[in-house]
């Protein structure tokens, strides 16, 4: 699979991505198909849109060819607590507003609140499993240093 390491190359990736989505259904899907089959396609496209970023995208100290772990989004937990974050405010916007709703629209908004809360549990349970591999990473180079003798 193709590995993205540069940052503009991530925010091209994710900028280009985002408007196709937007201009695939609004211009599409949205024409063509009935809205509670476009909000199943579409939600489909941005979970293989989220799903090729997480896979492609590498931080400047990850390994390039080995895949990553199945739980692994970010390169740091303090990426993966940002988009968490961000998508956690979309979720939290459709919960409490509801002036911006229509009638009928229960199901697709509904279903996109959705997959934006399974993403912000993947994020961060990614996030949490890289602050613990880090502290434990940290104990064990401590308890190395220990058992190491000291030379004066």
């Amino acid at each position: 699979m193709l590995r993205i390491h540069k940052a503009r190359w991530r925010l091209a990736y994710v900028v280009v991505g985002i408007a196709l989505l937007l201009a695939l259904n609004g211009f599409v899907l949205l024409r063509v198909l009935p809205a509670q089959v476009d909000a199943v396609i579409f939600n489909l496209l941005v979970l293989a849109f989220v799903f090729v970023a997480v896979r492609s995208f590498r931080g400047r100290d990850e390994a390039v060819e080995p895949p990553r772990a199945w739980w692994r989004m970010t390169a740091r937990p303090t990426a993966g607590l940002l988009i968490a974050a961000f998508l956690a405010a979309s979720v939290v916007n459709y919960l409490f507003s509801t002036t911006a709703r229509a009638p009928g629209d229960e199901f697709t908004n509904g279903l996109s609140t959705a997959v934006n809360a399974l993403l912000v549990i993947a994020y961060v349970h990614s996030s949490i499993r890289l602050i613990v591999a880090a502290s434990q990473a940290a104990q064990e180079r401590a308890a190395q240093q220990e058992t190491q003798p000291r030379s004066t």
